[in-house]
C-alpha cells in the first residue's frame, strides 16, 4: 500500500519539497516533527496560515498526514522515514492518530483523494489496534442494525481490495458506498445486509464500477 501511495503522488513545488525534507530530517534526528512555528522560522514564513497552506498541499499530495489538534501533529509514512514513530514514545501525541473521514467516492478515483474527504477524527491508536491505512465512513440508514451498526455511526475500515467471506466491508458500487457482509459466490458477489427488511445486493465480481474499499475494524457512536 505504501508503494502504491508513493506512485500516486503528485510532484511537489520547490518550497513544498524543502518543507517536506525539513520535516523528514527533524523526525529522523529527534523522533519528533517540528511545530508550525518552527517551520515558519526555518523558512521565514511570517504567517502560520502560510505554513498551514503548505502542509495542506503536502497532505493533499499524500506526503504527510496531519492532526491539527496537536502541536506536533505531523506524520509521514514508514516508507519515507527510517524511524519507528514520529512521536516520543511516552508522549500523549504517540497515543493518537488522525483518521480521514471519507464522503462520496467517485469510481476509479483514489479513496483518499482530497475531493472525497469530509474531515478527520482523532482516535487512540490502540482503539484501532495500531493498524495502518485506516479511513472512516459515516453510516447512513439501518441496513446493518442487527450487526450493531446504526445510522450516524462512524465506521473505521482498513484499506484493502479483497476480503474474506463473512467479513463486513465498505464497498463502492458506482458512486455509492455501502456497508455489508461480503459473500463471494463464483463470478459474483453477494453483499448481505443485517436487517431482514432489506434484501442482498448481487453484483458481478468483475463489474468495473464495483470495488471493495476496505474491511470494517471499528465503530464509534455518539450518545
Amino acid at each position: 500500500m505504501e508503494t502504491q501511495i508513493k506512485k500516486d503522488r503528485k510532484a511537489l513545488t520547490d518550497r513544498q519539497r524543502e518543507v517536506f525534507e525539513f520535516i523528514k530530517e527533524r523526525i529522523e534526528k529527534t523522533n519528533r516533527p517540528p511545530t508550525l512555528r518552527e517551520i515558519g522560522q526555518r523558512f521565514e514564513i511570517s504567517s502560520t496560515n502560510g505554513v498551514r497552506s503548505i502542509l495542506a498541499a503536502l497532505v493533499k499530495k499524500q506526503y504527510i498526514a496531519r492532526s491539527p489538534k496537536l502541536s506536533r501533529g505531523i506524520d509521514i509514512s514508514q516508507a519515507d522515514r527510517g524511524v519507528k514513530s514520529v512521536f516520543a514514545p511516552d508522549s500523549d501525541e504517540a497515543k493518537v492518530m488522525e483518521i480521514p473521514i471519507v464522503g462520496r467516492v467517485a469510481a476509479g478515483q483514489p479513496i483518499l483523494a482530497v475531493e472525497n474527504l469530509e474531515g478527520t477524527v482523532v482516535v487512540d491508536r490502540d482503539f484501532l489496534m495500531r493498524q495502518q491505512n485506516v479511513f472512516a465512513v459515516r453510516v447512513s440508514g439501518d441496513s446493518m442494525k442487527d450487526a450493531g451498526i446504526h445510522n450516524g455511526d462512524l465506521l473505521f475500515a482498513r484499506q484493502q481490495k479483497t476480503a474474506e467471506k463473512g467479513q463486513i466491508v465498505v464497498a463502492l458500487i458506482g458512486e455509492e458506498t455501502t456497508v455489508k457482509y461480503f459473500h463471494p459466490e463464483g463470478g459474483r458477489v453477494r453483499l448481505e445486509p443485517a436487517n431482514e427488511a432489506y434484501g442482498p445486493i448481487i453484483v458481478d465480481a468483475d463489474m468495473p464500477d464495483f470495488s471493495i474499499l476496505g474491511r470494517v475494524i471499528g465503530i464509534m457512536r455518539r450518545y
